[in-house]
This record gives structure tokens, C-alpha cells and sequence, in this order.
């Protein structure tokens, strides 16, 4: 693929959203209450109301996108996905043997239901009567999804632990040390090698009409970002072990976990510092989970073209994406779930703003293909077990 280049930036489209929350918060109301009331079963209505609004008020270059997915596809799906995770559950509680291998049976189907998943979504989304297609083939789906996350998971333990085991009776502290760099080496170009692939396989199988998607990605650059998340946390753990030992409550904790005598003035100060450690960390969760979002987002849109003409482009900053998450999350906490449809609008207006198109779409030539999407089964069996390839 070429490099981004001043002949695909001559032209610049900016996506932009123009939905409100208060005219979503009717939608997203009527949709809760009628699904409460019909038990579930308008939950597809309201899936395509929601998504309709959305994908309407999405905006590129003066013309809007389109949702084109029919209520009973959805409904059907999901009453088939709903039924087999029902099914599971009372499985597991009767017979876990068999749930565990119907468990592995999905784990199996992953890589099928995601393709199927991904045709299906590109197939109800329309941009100036040309819909999106997904071409990307199965064998490479099993081998992407299913065989390299196996392949770097046994990689990965097995030489760290096997490193570990080697020398733990002769050189133990070099057992140990070694396991945990060997680990952590291993995790980082596993996690690139795999995140690659998928990535890869997923933007290369899309097409636009029948225009395609493209990106040719590094896996140093994955490596770099796991790196850096990694040295992110590593970091600010040590720093907030620091914190405690310097504010002397180190002996406190210790005697909460393992249940020595506490006066009631020492258990006060361990609660407060358990608690404030759970703060801590859920806050440089949040972090780490904004920093690997925007790096990763950034990077694969600087390498995705569509047919050689046209450049995607993200320009997701930390602290703007941070503070979006952070303050959705207080508004729905603080207004009892309320603020859901606001924080949801807040949401979809931030990733358009940071979303940009690099060259000139009216020099693009896209004919419509005549492919339908059959069934919505796949996209809700994705759904009801929350299956999701993560690939930004």
C-alpha cells in the first residue's frame, strides 16, 4: 500500500454527528419502556431505531449514512441467540462437563460467527446508495481469530514458566527473574503478532461497493504501544506502592490481609488505603485502556485506504478521549442510568470529530453490489456472548 501522500490529502472530509441528546433521550426512553412492556420482544425495534438515528446523523462530505436492517431479522437472531445462552447457563448448572464443551463448540465457531457477523453489519450500512461489503475468507478468519491467539498463548507460557522451571532448583532467583522478562517479552510480540493479524485479515476483507479497504501495519508498532501500556502500569504501580510506604500505611494493609490485630484507628487508615488503592488503579485502568484505544486507532487509520484513493485519518488525542470515558461514566452513575442516552450522543459526536477523509470522493467510481444480508443470527449470537474482536 502507498504511503500517505499529498495527492489522497488534497481534499479533507471531516465526519460529523448531528444528533442531540434530548431528541435521542426520546427514542432511547420509548425503546426501554416498550421493551420492558412487550417483554423483550421490541428490543429489535428498538435496535433499529437506535442504530437508524445514529447511522442518520452521521454526516460525510454533505450526505448521510444509512442503517438498512429490518426489524424481524434482528428479532429472529435474537430469539436463536437468547435461547442458546439460556440453554448454556441451565446447562452449566446441571451438567458442567457438557457446558464446558459446548463452550469450547463456540470457542470453535468464533471465527465463523465473526465473519458472519462483520457481513452482515457491512451489508445493512449505506453511504450514497453504495453499501459495504465484508469479503474476508474463513480460512483466514480460523487462522487470524482462532490459531495465533492459541499459538502466542502456548508460546508465551511455555517459555516463561518453562524458563522458570528449568532453573528454579540451581539459579531460583534467576528462574524468577528471567520467567517474568521472559514473559513480558513473549506477551508484548504475542499481543503484536496477534492484534496484526487481526487487524489485518478484518480491514483487508472490507470493501465499499466493490472498492477495497487496504492497510499494510507493522507489528513493531503494536509492540511499542503494548510496551509502553505495559510500562505504564508497571510504573504506577510502583508508584502507588511508594505512596503507601511513604504515608505509612504499609504495616496496616499488611495486617488486613493477614489478619493479625488491628486497633479500630489502624483498621480506619488500612480501609482507607484499600480503598483508595481500588480508586488508584481502577483510575490507571482507565488510562491504560484510553492510551491503547487512541495510539492503536490512530495508527491503523493512518495505514487504511480505500482502492489506493482514499485516506482514513483519526486524530484521537489521550486527554480528550480520557475525559470523554471518565465524565460518561459519572454522568450515568450520578443521574441513576438517565444520562446513558446523553453520554451515548457525547460519544458518537467525539469519534466523528476525531475521524477525517483524505482525497477526492467524487473522483470515486462505486457501484452497488447485489449481495444481501440474510439473517441477523450471527450479529446477535455476537452480542448475547458478548464476543468482540477489539481490533480498535
Amino acid at each position: 500500500m502507498t504511503e500517505h501522500s499529498t495527492d489522497l490529502s488534497t481534499k479533507q472530509h471531516s465526519f460529523n454527528f448531528h444528533g442531540n441528546a434530548s431528541e435521542f433521550f426520546g427514542i432511547w426512553i420509548v425503546n426501554i419502556l416498550l421493551t420492558i412492556v412487550t417483554f423483550g420482544i421490541y428490543s429489535a425495534w428498538a435496535k433499529v431505531r437506535t442504530n437508524t438515528y445514529f447511522y442518520g446523523n452521521t454526516e460525510l462530505d454533505g450526505d448521510r449514512f444509512e442503517y438498512l436492517a429490518k426489524p424481524m431479522q434482528i428479532l429472529i437472531g435474537r430469539i436463536i441467540a437468547v435461547v442458546a445462552l439460556i440453554a448454556w447457563t441451565i446447562l452449566s448448572g446441571i451438567n458442567p462437563i457438557a457446558a464446558i464443551v459446548c463452550g469450547l463448540l463456540l470457542a470453535l465457531a468464533l471465527p465463523y460467527l465473526s465473519v458472519r457477523n462483520m457481513r452482515f453489519d457491512a451489508r445493512i450500512t449505506r453511504y450514497r446508495n453504495v453499501r459495504f461489503n465484508f469479503e474476508g475468507s474463513y480460512s483466514n478468519a480460523y487462522l487470524n481469530i482462532l490459531v495465533k491467539p492459541l499459538v502466542a498463548y502456548a508460546l508465551i507460557i511455555a517459555s516463561s514458566f518453562g524458563f522458570s522451571a528449568l532453573l528454579m532448583e540451581s539459579h531460583p532467583v534467576v528462574a524468577i527473574i528471567g520467567g517474568i522478562l521472559l514473559f513480558t517479552l513473549t506477551a508484548v510480540f504475542g499481543y503484536a503478532w496477534v492484534m496484526v493479524g487481526m487487524a489485518s485479515y478484518v480491514v483487508n476483507g472490507y470493501r465499499y461497493g466493490g472498492k477495497p479497504f487496504s492497510a499494510e501495519l507493522n507489528m513493531v508498532e503494536y509492540a511499542k504501544i503494548a510496551a509502553l501500556g505495559g510500562a505504564l502500569f508497571l510504573g504506577s504501580f510502583i508508584l502507588g506502592f511508594l505512596l503507601i510506604i511513604g504515608l505509612g500505611m504499609f504495616d496496616a494493609l499488611q495486617a488486613l490481609f493477614t489478619g493479625d490485630f488491628i486497633d479500630p484507628e489502624t483498621q480506619m487508615t488500612s480501609t482507607f488505603a484499600l480503598l483508595a488503592g481500588y480508586l488508584y488503579m481502577f483510575f490507571i485502568g482507565f488510562v491504560i485502556a484510553a492510551f491503547v484505544k487512541t495510539r492503536i486507532r490512530n495508527y491503523l487509520f493512518s495505514k487504511t485506504q480505500i482502492d489506493n484513493t482514499l485516506q482514513l485519518v483519526s486524530n484521537m488525542t489521550l486527554g480528550g478521549y480520557l475525559a470523554l470515558i471518565i465524565t460518561n461514566l459519572l454522568l450515568t452513575i450520578f443521574t441513576l442510568g438517565l444520562g446513558r442516552a446523553w453520554a451515548d450522543i457525547r460519544h458518537a459526536q467525539y469519534m466523528a470529530s476525531a475521524t477525517q477523509l483524505d482525497g477526492d470522493l467524487a473522483l470515486m467510481a462505486v457501484q452497488d453490489h447485489n449481495l444481501e444480508a440474510s439473517n441477523a443470527i450471527a450479529d446477535e449470537m455476537v452480542d448475547a456472548f458478548d464476543i468482540n474482536l477489539n481490533i480498535v
